[in-house]
């Protein structure tokens, strides 16, 4: 395990921006990161910046300090009921990868954000939504550590303070945790949304008037993909943008 310097960005960011990072190291699990951080090469940066899927970022320089590369893998169940399934991921598990393999067991509650880019651990911190659904309404908890103080820490959906594509992760404590696992609390029994945008339009296309999980998620994936290029053969980070938010008093 090493940390290379001047390495090239090129391959891991969404948007394909051919620049380098001064010092980058790529880390599986806990042990990892804790190695990384504690040797000498990591500790002449003055910055250091947690990376999932690079689909959050435009560089438009080099970056002068250590990018840290989540690459944790791994989705387990952790808990099961009748009714719900509470479903672990590791921080570095492309978050498609993991929707579609809560797809595939039949679980609900993340086949809305089909297709959307990069990794679970990157999920919370943005509170990702999309088509009528949101990572706080299926959230349970996650696992991080905390990069000055060496500590674990786990977070519960309340503690996460989420909002509009908002949490503790992007003010409070910004930059201070790196996320190593979230749970999930998926429905076995879910209640489809399909009112929301297109969804409807496109699964009466597809001639479906009784929709299951994996038939949601495909009419979500045909949407996104006539909107959006492929980024690996144009260079984007998905959809973002927010809605404007005003006053009652506005409105």
């Amino acid at each position: 395990m090493n940390i290379s310097f001047h390495t090239d960005l090129r391959p891991y960011n969404s948007f394909h921006i051919s620049t380098t990072a001064a010092g980058f190291a790529a880390f599986s699990n806990l042990a990892m990161l804790q190695e990384l951080l504690d040797m000498p090469a990591a500790k002449q940066f003055a910055r250091t910046l947690l990376l999932g899927g690079g689909s959050n970022i435009l560089f438009t320089q080099p970056f002068d300090g250590l990018i840290l590369k989540n690459e944790i893998d791994g989705i387990q169940v952790v808990e099961e009921t009748d009714d719900h399934v509470l479903v672990k991921a590791g921080g570095g598990v492309v978050w498609h990868h993991f929707v579609m393999h809560a797809v595939a067991n039949n679980w609900g509650g993340v086949e809305n954000l089909s297709l959307i880019p990069g990794c679970v651990g990157a999920s919370p911190i943005q509170n990702i939504g999309a088509y009528g659904v949101e990572i706080k309404d299926v959230m349970h908890s996650l696992e991080a550590y905390h990069l000055k103080d060496a500590s674990l820490a786990r977070f519960t959906s309340a503690d996460c303070g989420f909002g509009y594509r908002d949490s503790v992760f992007k003010n409070k404590y910004k930059g201070e945790f790196a996320i190593l696992s979230v749970t999930f609390q998926l429905n076995k029994h879910p209640r489809l949304n399909t009112s929301y945008g297109a969804i409807e339009q496109e699964l009466e296309r597809m001639g479906i008037s009784d929709p299951t999980i994996r038939e949601v998620s495909a009419a979500v994936i045909n949407i996104r993909q006539s909107k959006l290029p492929d980024p690996d053969k144009i260079g984007n980070a998905g959809s973002f943008f927010k809605n404007p938010v005003v006053s009652n008093e506005q409105f």
